[in-house]
């Protein structure tokens, strides 16, 4: 298979995941609502549209990643696609467990399905990215050892922040939530700061 294949079938699946998701939202309703309940229709859509922006920023945090892998890989091979495959297979799991999640809310078993969901896209993305990179096996052989760092280092973010979202529901259900919208920010900080002194 001819890396641009590899890049393109994941570039649909990234697409195709993000849109699904959008269709767990309940209808609105066929009837006229007065204020109230538009506001209480509303506020029940809260919990399912901050998991739909979470899970939504995350796959987009995990395509940026793969765009900045992809565009130093050279050449693919059979383990390399393998490894691709099995970070998309849980990108598309993504949008199951952004669905249990909304219908489920705050129940702990849910949260660390989708935690280990999220994990598993970065796991296998830092997996593929280490074997393509070592002795520059699929890269160019002058990438330098920066750059090849510099992006293992970012493609640790999303999978540690999904792993310690579980201590997080295991204090609360909310400390769930929190633990991402706090993590990345975080954690991209505590990189940036360190490169500065490098």
């Amino acid at each position: 298979m001819k890396l641009q294949r590899l890049s393109r079938l994941s570039d649909i699946i990234f697409a195709v995941a993000m849109t699904i998701m959008a269709l767990t939202f309940e209808p609105l309703p066929h009837k006229e609502m007065t204020p109230q309940e538009v506001t209480a229709f509303v506020q029940q859509q809260l919990p399912s549209l901050a998991v739909y922006i979470l899970t939504f920023v995350g796959i987009g945090f995990y395509w940026i990643t793969h765009l900045q892998q992809f565009r130093y890989y050279k050449q693919t091979d059979t383990v390399h696609i393998w490894l691709t495959l099995l970070s998309l297979l849980f990108v598309v799991v993504l949008p199951y467990a952004n669905d249990l999640s909304t219908i489920y809310d705050g129940v702990f078993i849910i949260q660390c399905f989708y935690s280990l969901s999220a994990a598993g896209v970065g796991i296998f993305s830092t997996a593929a990215w280490i074997y393509a990179t070592q002795n520059r096996r699929l890269v160019s052989p002058d990438l330098s050892d920066v750059t090849i760092r510099e992006i293992r280092q970012e493609s640790y973010v999303e999978p540690i922040v999904s792993l310690l979202a579980i201590g997080g529901a295991l204090i609360h259900p909310l400390g769930w939530t929190l633990t991402f919208i706090i993590g990345f920010p975080l954690i991209f900080l505590i990189q940036r700061l360190f490169r500065k002194e490098e």
